[in-house]
């Protein structure tokens, strides 16, 4: 969820999506509804629809995101309608959670954020892509921190997990400043990921700059 650099638009949507029926699809000659979800001072997230696949392609296009994805990124139509229809099948079984199209003020995409279930434990999983274009605007920081307080101020969540690359550098510092703390190396769909939680009591808001950059770096 990030700055100016490669990982900006880079902590891991954690989307695995399952097999489908008709039931998961939107009336026949329909779209889904796109309803709004939720908007911060300058961010309008809503559900997803058919109507935004050509978004979700743009996206999934832009090497600079891509390069650091833990999953594949969205590369064909088909990705794109699967991704679809995954999330409205969240928003209807887990309410509150999902993935979400993002614009800014003046109705352009920016991009997704996401709440998703993530692996056995059922953690509950937080994340980001953004086109570069939306880079360095504080977007991701801003959809970050209302995701977390609708997450434990609306949702009730115990925590919330982040998992980034490796090499990403730029999303430690945003987490920081989210609260949360790194815990362990260890893999997301194959591929080495550092992974972060904070927890319901330890939400506080967004952290001084200062003290997130002291707090998030390594040790030694």
């Amino acid at each position: 969820m990030p700055s100016t650099s490669p990982a900006a638009g880079s902590v891991a949507v954690d989307a695995s999506p399952p097999v489908f029926t008709c039931a998961d699809l939107p009336a026949s000659g329909r779209d889904y509804p796109a309803l709004e979800f939720l908007r911060s001072r300058r961010l309008r997230l809503h559900g997803f629809a058919f109507r935004h696949v050509i978004d979700l392609l743009q996206l999934g296009s832009e090497e600079r995101v891509t390069r650091m994805l833990l999953d594949d990124p969205v590369a064909t139509l088909d990705d794109a309608m699967g991704l679809v229809v995954w999330a409205n099948k969240l928003y209807r079984e887990r309410p509150g959670l999902g993935l979400w199209h993002t614009c800014d003020r003046a109705g352009r995409f920016i991009g997704m954020f996401s709440l998703t279930p993530s692996g056995d434990a059922q953690d509950i999983a937080i994340g980001v892509r953004l086109l570069p274009s939306a880079w360095g605007r504080g977007y991701a920081i801003e959809g970050g921190a209302a995701l977390c307080g609708h997450a434990f101020d609306t949702l009730g969540l115990p925590a919330l997990i982040a998992q980034c690359a490796p090499g990403n550098r730029s999303v430690p510092p945003l987490l920081a400043r989210l609260g949360f703390e790194e815990t362990a190396a260890g893999e997301q769909f194959g591929n080495p990921a550092r992974r972060f939680r904070i927890t319901r009591r330890d939400w506080r808001g967004l952290r001084p700059r200062r003290l997130a950059m002291r707090q998030s770096r390594p040790e030694g």
